[in-house]
């Protein structure tokens, strides 16, 4: 249980100096998930790009880059965030589905590894900013393997349908338009099958399709030096990362010797074990025959549970008095999908009692809203034993209206 991270002294002592709801993380739980990553993929020497969209948090992302990481963003925002918490510019990589102009130009300035384009009209978008700026865009191109990562429909990005990448035949007049285009250079290819993969064979069915695919573009005279495999491993809430070692088998038996540059994007199985969120109790009731835990914290700071079904374990901090029985845990929001957590067996709360739901590290903070005019958690970064520290403060009524004007 990740609790071994996040010991319950200490949790009551950042309550009581910051309140709550916080999320808290743990700096050895992040780089375990890190080092974990490098020694199954020790033998390939890829570049892991960190993907910013699971948390964004500044000092989460300069840990990352200390450990020699690059950054996956998926905005202008997080190419910011990234630059800002010391990623090098040249192990940057732009993805996502609809950079608009002005994000293109922004990244070309920054001298990023790649952009990984994902449609044709992206990529005369970027050989347009490239050219506005007079100089060659490198270029990737997401594809579509047409395979199926057997995870949460939301969360499955591989199959043909979906609105992620290009199918190979469209891949291969794109890269053939953009080998001929002064303002392009390709230099990569991407899939990224999904999120929440348990078992390396997509992977290596993905690979393998993509592998075939650039032989078939090298056949053309175009050269490719990156083979990005994506990220998604996956990781089950309440647990660490599993080990990644058949999936560095899996790619490494495809792209291993092939002189490719492989990279992966990893997030949510980096970050996710590596934070919780702390609230407090506010009231008991009971509606019907179920019993109601009402806390501090609401969908608004974490939606994973009413957006994907997600079951973060939930644990009392503290004593407690009775059996352990089904409680919902929810919050003050004004929806009946306000929960963190539904029959999660607790004892009996008392009220103002501490309660950690685990495994809200990726998705967590990054997803968090204003909804119903609530400020944003504040975030805390365990940094030893009993040391701790303030890496985000709690939002004020103030800051909900600071960008409005009457």
């Amino acid at each position: 249980m990740l609790s071994k991270y996040f010991k319950a002294a200490l949790l009551r002592k950042i309550a009581d100096k910051v309140g709550t709801p916080t999320y808290v993380y743990s700096k050895a739980a992040f780089l375990k998930q890190i080092g974990t990553y490098e020694k199954a993929f020790k033998g390939l020497g890829p570049l892991f790009c960190y993907a910013m969209k699971a948390n964004s948090t500044g000092a989460l992302c300069a840990l990352a880059a200390a450990e020699g990481w690059g950054a996956d963003v998926v905005s202008g925002g997080e190419l910011y965030r990234a630059l800002r918490a010391g990623f090098e510019p040249g192990k940057i990589i732009f993805s996502g589905v609809g950079k608009t102009q002005e994000e293109l130009e922004y990244a070309l300035r920054s001298g990023i590894l790649f952009v990984n384009a994902e449609s044709r009209e992206e990529v005369l978008a970027l050989e347009r900013a490239a050219a506005k700026l007079k100089t060659r865009a490198p270029l990737s191109l997401r594809i579509n393997p047409d395979v199926d990562p057997h995870t949460h429909r939301f969360i499955s990005t591989g199959l043909l349908g979906s609105k992620f990448g290009v199918p190979f035949d469209e891949a291969l007049r794109l890269y053939m338009y953009a080998a001929e285009s002064p303002h392009l250079e390709p230099v990569g290819a991407q899939f990224h099958i999904g999120s929440q993969v348990f078992s390396a064979r997509p992977y290596a069915l993905a690979a393998g399709r993509l592998a075939a695919f650039m032989l078939k573009l090298a056949s053309r005279g175009v050269n490719l030096r990156y083979a990005d495999a994506g990220g998604g491993w996956g990781v089950k809430e309440g647990g660490e990362m599993q080990d990644p070692a058949p999936l560095a088998a899996a790619l490494g038996g495809v792209f291993g010797g092939t002189g490719l540059k492989l990279v992966l994007e990893p997030g949510r199985s980096v970050a996710a074990p590596a934070g919780l969120l702390l609230a407090r109790v506010l009231y008991r009731k009971k509606g019907g025959k179920k019993d109601f835990v009402v806390a501090d914290a609401a969908m608004n700071d974490l939606v994973r549970p009413a957006l994907y079904g997600a079951r973060h374990p939930a644990a009392l901090i503290g004593p407690a008095r009775g059996a352990a029985a089904p409680r919902d845990i929810v919050g003050p929001v004004c929806e009946s999908g306000d929960f963190l957590a539904q029959d999660a067996l607790l004892r009996e709360p008392a009220q103002g009692q501490l309660v950690a739901v685990y495994s809200a590290g990726a998705y967590g903070f990054s997803m968090s809203s204003q909804y119903n005019s609530r400020p944003r958690a504040a975030e805390v970064l365990i940094t030893g034993p009993s040391s701790w520290k303030l890496i985000r403060r709690r939002e004020t009524y103030e800051d909900l209206v600071a960008a409005e004007t009457l």
